[in-house]
């Protein structure tokens, strides 16, 4: 099983990620501890954004069923720079923890 985010970028600003994948219940401890790094990274992510400053973005978290992949997704409407270089924090812990994961992380960015 592999982890997999993707950050979205338009017009030069961050606005959205999504995270699939998830650890399976005999899955080694590292995987384990890598999947628990990145939902909590989201997590805060996402409510630094809502809950901090307000911003109407849109989290949604979509549980595995049998061999599905979990996903959260968060989404910016209309980012400003700050909200963008959160997102943009976001992608540099997650670029670091996909360096040290051996090949179980990978993180993409799409658009412009």
């Amino acid at each position: 099983m592999r982890l997999n985010a993707e950050f979205v970028r338009e017009n030069g600003c961050f606005t959205g990620c999504t995270v699939s994948g998830h650890a399976p219940a005999d899955t080694d401890t590292g995987f384990s501890v890598l999947c628990a790094a990145v939902s909590s990274a989201m997590q805060l992510t996402c409510n630094t954004l809502t809950e901090c400053f307000g911003v109407p973005a849109s989290a949604v978290q979509v549980n595995a069923a049998d061999d599905a992949h979990n996903h959260i997704t968060l989404r910016l409407p209309q980012p400003d720079a700050v909200q963008s270089e959160i997102l943009h924090g976001l992608l540099l812990h997650f670029q670091m923890l996909a360096e040290e994961s051996g090949g179980a992380f990978r993180v993409k960015v799409s658009g412009k």
